[in-house]
């Protein structure tokens, strides 16, 4: 059994991953806006004693002392980032707003590298801190031609994900971003190729097979790796 930690869990990939971790035995510390949603409500109908559901706002400066009181000292196996939004409809650098960018660049990039430095004690020497970005991240695979805002702040996560595992204050912690693929979701749309039980059971064995392992890598929900 691992804990686990989700922030963004309410639906989607997150709420995905939530019920997968339940299912195989974790306790799960699961972080949403409105946690008292109908879907994580019956999860923590089915698991009272493993699940912890947690009110906290990704982009709140004060959220890291509400999950920190939730843990009551428990100290995290695993740290999932999956809250994330698509940014503007139109995606088009020439129509963005000042507002839209900054929400979308606080949203998928500053927030959660800012929550996971702050939560960053709270797991044990060989956890796993991961982050779900995307292909459209990739720099060097310039997949992002038809969401080119949505890649660069996904684009930019990775290089801050970079550089904290370059600095001095780099967690005795195996650092991920992950790729889920093209998932059936709200933000991915019906057309995409990927249930999320299919992306979710990719995911958690990437996650596991780097437990108790070193580095920063940028792999896909296959475990393959992906050029920065």
């Amino acid at each position: 059994m691992h804990n686990v930690l989700i922030v963004g869990a309410s639906r989607g990939i997150g709420l995905g991953l939530t019920r997968a971790c339940l299912e195989r035995g974790d306790k799960v510390y699961a972080v949403a806006r409105n946690p008292n949603g109908e879907a994580l409500a019956e999860l923590h109908k089915q698991h009272p004693q493993r699940l912890v559901l947690i009110a906290g706002d990704l982009t709140a400066t004060d959220v890291a002392g509400h999950i920190e009181a939730a843990l009551q000292g428990e100290q995290l196996d695993i740290l999932l980032f999956n809250a994330g939004i698509m940014g503007p409809q139109h995606q088009d650098v020439a129509q963005a707003s000042a507002d839209e960018v900054a929400t979308l660049f606080l949203t998928n990039a500053i927030a959660p590298m800012r929550l996971a430095r702050q939560l960053a004690k709270q797991v044990r020497s060989g956890g796993v801190i991961a982050f779900m970005s995307s292909q459209m991240g990739s720099v060097a695979l310039a997949r992002s031609a038809e969401m080119p805002l949505y890649g660069a702040s996904k684009a930019a996560l990775n290089s801050l994900l970079q550089s904290w595992d370059r600095s001095t204050e780099r967690p005795q912690a195996c650092l991920l971003a992950l790729h889920p693929g093209w998932v059936r979701t709200e933000m991915g749309g019906d057309q995409a190729t990927l249930d999320v039980a299919t992306s979710v059971a990719g995911l958690l064995a990437t996650v596991e097979a780097h437990l108790d392992s070193t580095g920063c890598h940028f792999l896909d929900y296959q475990q393959q790796t992906l050029a920065w």
